[in-house]
């Protein structure tokens, strides 16, 4: 038996027919995003960079890099189901020959994410090198960052402190201008208008060359190490985008964070434990701090929000970032209300607990609006157009919106679906329940828009 005859008896083939019918909505989804992403890019490389805009556009490179290394290796990168399982551990195939597809497929993902990353950068801070360079480095960069992930994933290196600390480095970079640092304001050596002298081409085709020369020998390794993948390595990453398939088709995100707090915990293996004092109030709060203490991606996602309004303020007219300070805030809030999701969405446990439902909200509310207060108070230092008042609107209404989202009730999927003959059912009784907290979102960014 080979590879194909194992792919083959896994997926049957689909008539061209049904294919085609299956492949229309992506097509519809993607020539939308397709036309949004070609307007912002057009911006970006029609106005001109301002002054500090290489130093922006290189942090915010080395930004997308740590976060594609972290999300290729939270899901392996390299991952099988259940039902491919058996095939790739116990069949006579050779197990990198039925791994190879999802490799290459991983790669060309990596390609295509790297080749547009540079254009939500130029979309930011304009073009500051050539546009067709930007996309060839990025996709070598993509393809780089897949297979070193690939490569790693067998090697038993967890390099996620390492990308963290990569992570908080280019916030706090984006955060400091280069005057400070001594560096001149441009020192790239050449801009978007400044790309056709010769000599600038060749330097820039010779980088684009090392970087694919780096990017297909990381590629050759990362195959190469796909022979040797176990059970461990493999399985992890498939229950993952299992859970994130169901979670996505069934618009509840609970089951996927139920997921990931439990890879979490399981990293950690084991804490130590402490005595806690003190009223009920005040161990409830200062259990929220060793939450968060123990799970740190959620104070750095807090920290990587600081630039966003900044930097939106930059690329964007100004209307407009206020509304996007208020998304920012909540977002940053929405990363330190674990707790009161969690007691919220448990019956049980507040049962447990033994306190009113209001004050068990209002004690995991503590952390949340201490730090939306803090994240508003100090991106409004340093943003555009951010005045006092949007500040405290913005503050505020990341934690009501925080609050109403954690205290929404279990979505009912059993609510009612309308007919109008123009769309279809519509789930009337859905969107409803979702509304719960974006409405309240949308109602807060339109006045934050009139102030």
């Amino acid at each position: 038996m080979t590879a194909s005859a194992v792919r083959h008896r896994l997926r049957p083939p689909v008539p061209w027919r049904l294919q085609v019918t299956r492949l229309y909505a992506p097509f519809v989804n993607f020539s939308i995003v397709g036309l949004v992403g070609y307007g912002w890019v057009y911006a970006g490389l029609t106005k001109a960079s301002y002054p500090g805009g290489e130093w922006t556009a290189l942090w915010l490179w080395v930004l997308g890099v740590a976060v594609l290394m972290k999300v290729a290796l939270a899901a392996g990168p390299v991952f099988v189901g259940a039902d491919r399982m058996f095939w790739v551990l116990s069949s006579p195939v050779p197990r990198e020959a039925l791994l190879r597809p999802r490799f290459l497929w991983l790669l060309a993902v990596g390609a295509v994410v790297g080749a547009c990353w540079p254009a939500v950068v130029s979309g930011i801070v304009g073009a500051v090198v050539p546009p067709l360079v930007a996309a060839g480095a990025g996709a070598a960069c993509g393809v780089a960052v897949v297979a070193g992930a690939a490569a790693v994933q067998r090697a038993g290196v967890r390099p996620q402190g390492w990308l963290s600390g990569l992570v908080w480095l280019a916030v706090v970079a984006l955060l400091v201008p280069p005057e400070r640092l001594g560096l001149p304001v441009s020192w790239l050596g050449a801009g978007a208008g400044q790309v056709s002298e010769p000599g600038l081409l060749d330097g820039w085709a010779g980088v684009v060359g090392a970087a694919w020369v780096v990017a297909i020998g990381l590629a050759v390794v990362g195959a190469a190490s796909l022979r040797s993948l176990r059970r461990s390595d493999l399985a992890p990453g498939g229950a993952l985008a299992g859970v994130a398939r169901v979670s996505v088709s069934w618009f509840d995100l609970a089951l996927l964070g139920a997921v990931l707090a439990e890879r979490r915990a399981r990293a950690l293996g084991r804490v130590k434990s402490v005595r806690l004092r003190g009223s009920r109030l005040v161990v409830l709060a200062w259990c929220d701090a060793l939450r968060l203490r123990r799970t740190p991606n959620a104070v750095l996602v807090w920290a990587a929000l600081l630039p966003v309004p900044a930097l939106v303020s930059v690329g964007w007219q100004g209307a407009v970032v206020p509304a996007v300070h208020l998304v920012a805030a909540f977002l940053a809030t929405d990363r330190l209300a674990a707790g009161l999701k969690f007691v919220c969405r448990s019956p049980a446990m507040r049962r447990a607990l033994g306190l009113p439902d209001r004050q068990l909200r209002l004690a995991h509310l503590v952390f949340p609006a201490v730090g939306a207060v803090l994240w508003c108070a100090v991106t409004a230092a340093f943003t555009p157009h951010v005045s006092a008042v949007n500040a405290l609107v913005s503050a505020v209404g990341a934690v009501a919106v925080v609050y109403r989202v954690a205290t929404r009730p279990p979505v009912d999927f059993g609510a009612v679906v309308i007919d109008f003959g123009v769309l279809g059912p519509t789930p009337l009784g859905l969107m409803a329940q979702f509304s719960r907290g974006p409405a309240l979102l949308a109602a807060l960014g339109l006045l934050q828009l009139a102030l």
